[in-house]
């Protein structure tokens, strides 16, 4: 299968089309970056869509958002080259974060579930997100459940040693010891560190007091948003400017998991590529006990001991967590493994992308009528994210 990838452009000085890993990356429209841009982006995504539709068998979009009433516009419209594009939606996700809640907010969102709607298929991840699918008026013969997959990353005292130090070589806000202790937390900068309860704002008000009980310890926050600057001053006005580190965006964030010590889930950011990333990587986990992340790390064999629950959103219950880990660490890292082989033989990710082209592969058989096979490149698709 040959795939490309359509993405907004969030620069003007950003190529248009350039190559990744032997993809072709399409950013023919600039990122909307107020509601007053959306439409102008939809008109530009959708122009797009339409001139260059004839080229691809299949459409795959990562969201229920904007994307998906540009795309289905393109294709439903007569300007279209090729009515027999198939079209497959994912809906992406968990709880708060879920885009099935931020569809409610606006005019724009229920314009994107109808449009939605009328794909071919709906990828959902959850037996939860089938259900409110379905309560919205989807099809059911049209929604497809396929799980979150867990892959195999494994790695032992060496590995952390040398990833640690590549990390502060290139970038000296990460340099640590080995015997550093690193807490690492990954999510959107969006509250405020001192009132909010995202994951990012209950580890910086936990910071301080696990600073002071461990001599070496370090706290990476990976992302950003709004409230970066906010968090940062925060921090820093707590005595922590040597302990932190804010590196950024990475687009692989695999050396990140490599080289953490514990791992800090406190919402529902990240469920869908940063949490899986993080147990396969045999990271100990400290999660906010919701329904999101039991669905996703739980399974029929699994116990409750392989994960560091909190009970409570709170910075003291985030502090005991991690407290309880750092304590023991190679017990923590024990049951970390124990979690990660429970969820690969569940949930493999192998399974993961077989029913990806088995879905891809049925859809554009019915749609053209042609005999596509594993394998070869007469599957063409399209990821808008």
């Amino acid at each position: 299968m040959k795939v490309e990838i359509l993405t907004p452009r969030y620069a003007a000085s950003w190529p248009e089309r350039f190559c990744y890993r032997e993809m072709l990356v399409h950013r023919p429209a600039a990122a909307p970056r107020s509601d007053w841009s959306i439409g102008r982006y939809v008109r530009h995504l959708t122009t797009w869509v339409k001139q260059n539709a004839k080229t691809f068998d299949a459409i795959i979009v990562h969201s229920i958002g904007e994307e998906v009433t540009a795309v289905m516009d393109a294709l439903h419209s007569s300007i279209a080259t090729n009515q027999s594009v198939a079209s497959i939606v994912v809906s992406s996700g968990w709880g708060q974060s879920s885009d099935l809640v931020s569809l409610h907010q606006s005019r724009a969102g229920k314009r994107a579930l109808n449009s939605a709607k009328s794909a071919d298929k709906i990828v959902c991840k959850s037996a939860a997100t089938q259900r409110l699918l379905i309560g919205q008026g989807v099809s059911p013969q049209a929604v497809e459940r396929i799980d979150i997959g867990f892959g195999n990353l494994p790695h032992d005292d060496e590995t952390r040693r040398e990833v640690r130090e590549r990390l502060g070589f290139t970038n000296s806000d990460l340099a640590t010891s080995e015997s550093s202790k690193v807490v690492l937390v990954s999510g959107r900068m969006v509250g405020d560190p001192i009132r909010d309860d995202t994951g990012m704002d209950l580890i910086a008000r936990a910071a301080r007091h696990l600073s002071a009980r461990y001599d070496d310890i370090h706290f990476w926050f990976h992302g950003d948003g709004p409230c970066r600057a906010a968090l940062y001053d925060y921090l820093k006005s707590e005595g922590l400017r040597n302990s932190i580190a804010m590196p950024g965006t990475f687009a692989d964030v695999t050396d990140l998991m490599l080289a953490a010590d514990v791992f800090v889930g406190g919402d529902d950011q990240g469920l869908d590529h940063i949490v899986p990333l993080a147990v396969s990587a045999d990271i100990p986990l400290v999660a906010i006990d919701s329904p999101s992340f039991r669905t996703l790390l739980t399974t029929p064999t699994s116990h409750d001991s392989s994960i560091q629950w909190c009970s409570a959103s709170t910075a003291k219950a985030i502090r005991i967590a991690i407290q309880d880990v750092l304590d023991d660490l190679p017990s923590a890292r024990d049951k970390a493994s124990k979690l990660r082989r429970e969820l690969i033989r569940a949930r493999p990710q192998s399974h993961v992308i077989e029913q990806y082209t088995q879905l891809l592969t049925s859809i554009v058989r019915g749609r053209t009528g042609r005999n596509v096979r594993q394998g070869q490149t007469t599957v063409r698709s399209e990821i808008t994210a």
